[in-house]
């Protein structure tokens, strides 16, 4: 999801205290049982103050935004919201750096030596997942770049189109958790320029977008830590308003593809839009944000096979822990309320008992996932609260919601049948909803659940692409 599993638009608030001497390239070993990776990080100077990226050169991950750094005195901060995780370390002044690396509720002791620019990996010469668009396209492949209204936000995009067409149905891609850019790149695949090339090459126009922070689209002139999904959504109107403005483009036939918190800000739009003519779901939230939040953190603290009492226990303070995220956006309220809520919790639950169902210590954990998470506390509240029901009873206008399998962020069974019993409240009769089997969150296709993105040379499915386009052609756009 956008700001979940990857949260907000780049944060860039960095202290001068040895800036010039903190840029550069920084790599330590991750050891996690029996899991040895490299990581690195890449901290540079920008005319806002400094940024940095994240690889995982073993995962082949390069270029992950880092949400926010920050260096107070001696110490280091790196917030990378796509793991729901960082890194915090104290800095010798030179090329050392002692701390800590955090995933979720997990952390691992992490220590960095800064890099020569001939030591820093880089991707392998000449890997490109076989997806990945080459010219010559078949298609027209447009560079474009718009504001909004107020020319406070500037947005850069891709728009691709049929070649020798006149007439065509156009897409806005809608990208999910993480600050990505218009080709949503992760985990060596760039996914929505995959599909999008796999839609055009079938007749529908794309327009893939920068999120804001990344590529050529800027944060805009408010408090970046206050952004949440709304403010998504006008990004999206105003991508909406840039194709309306242009001659080429059938006012008609413009549709929203929304992937992960993609398929929870498409449909808010279209309630309220009038020019979206049709809705495409990827992976799209079909039941409230708190209960996938409490999925997606139980999933990594919980341990698996317990009885149903113990499971019950353990489900408990996983979600006691989560409540404040809901309640508040202050990290005092909300790391106060964490403890009360554990303590109250542990006057049943022996240590033993807590350790037999848990990975990790749960107030531990989760104080450090308030941590990570205090500079996108505003999104986080907005998600945990967000009811997708109340916008898709809304929606009257063709709608095909998709899902994977093996989809282990947005759960298939749950997240569709809420799709589906939303649109049927809304009286919509013209909706589809489908599990594709074997899919991952990422839509491509997996040889089991767990397996990693970057293991997989798929991008995108083409099976699940060309339903997409088919779907678009022959339903989206003829109610």
């Amino acid at each position: 999801m956008k700001k979940l599993t990857i949260l907000i638009a780049t944060v860039l608030f960095f202290s001068n205290t040895h800036a010039q001497e903190i840029t550069g390239a920084w790599m330590g070993t991750l050891k996690a049982g029996a899991v040895k990776l490299r990581i690195v990080i890449r901290i540079s100077k920008t005319d806002k103050g400094y940024a940095a990226l994240f690889d995982s050169p073993d995962q082949k991950a390069f270029g992950l935004m880092v949400n926010k750094t920050e260096l107070i005195k001696d110490s280091l901060l790196c917030e990378i919201q796509l793991i729901k995780g960082g890194y915090r370390a104290s800095w010798d002044g030179k090329d050392a750096l002692t701390g800590t690396f955090s995933q979720g509720p997990g952390s691992f002791p992490l220590d960095m030596k800064r890099l020569k620019d001939d030591e820093i990996p880089k991707a392998a010469e000449g890997k490109v997942r076989p997806q990945t668009p080459k010219e010559p396209f078949g298609y027209i492949a447009e560079e474009v770049e718009y504001d909004n209204a107020e020319k406070t936000v500037h947005y850069g995009a891709t728009l691709t189109k049929p070649s020798n067409q006149t007439s065509f149905p156009t897409v806005i891609i809608i990208s999910g958790s993480g600050t990505q850019d218009r080709d949503g790149t992760m985990f060596g695949h760039k996914t929505y320029a995959v599909l999008a090339d796999l839609l055009t090459k079938q007749g529908v126009a794309v327009l893939r977008v920068d999120d804001r922070g990344a590529g050529k689209s800027n944060l805009g002139n408010g408090d970046p830590t206050k952004l949440t999904s709304v403010d998504f959504a006008g990004d999206v109107n105003n991508s909406i308003n840039y194709l309306l403005n242009r001659t080429d483009i059938d006012k008609n036939k413009i549709g929203l593809v929304g992937h992960s918190e993609g398929g929870m800000i498409a449909p808010m739009v279209a309630s309220k839009n009038k020019a979206v003519a049709f809705l495409v779901l990827l992976a799209g939230p079909g039941i409230a944000g708190q209960d996938i939040w409490n999925f997606q953190m139980g999933r990594n603290i919980i341990k698996p096979n317990l009885s149903d009492a113990d499971k019950a226990l353990a489900t408990t303070i996983i979600n006691k822990l989560n409540e404040p995220f809901a309640a508040s956006t202050d990290i005092t309220t909300i790391t106060n309320q964490m403890k009360a809520n554990y303590a109250d919790w542990k006057k049943n639950v022996t240590d033993s008992k807590e350790n037999e169902i848990l990975y990790a210590n749960p107030e531990e954990s989760f104080l450090k996932v308030a941590k990570q998470f205090q500079n996108g506390l505003y999104w986080l509240n907005y998600f945990l609260n967000y009811q997708p029901a109340e916008n898709l009873q809304k929606i009257k206008i063709p709608v095909l919601a998709l899902n994977g399998s093996y989809d282990i962020q947005i759960t298939s069974t749950e997240n569709l049948a809420g799709i589906d019993a939303a649109l049927k409240k809304a009286g919509n009769k013209h909706y589809q909803v489908k599990e594709l089997a074997s899919l991952n969150h990422l839509f491509q296709t997996s040889k089991f659940k767990a397996q990693s993105y970057e293991a997989i040379d798929e991008t995108f499915s083409p099976d699940a692409a060309s339903m997409v386009a088919n779907w678009i052609l022959n339903e989206g756009i003829k109610k």
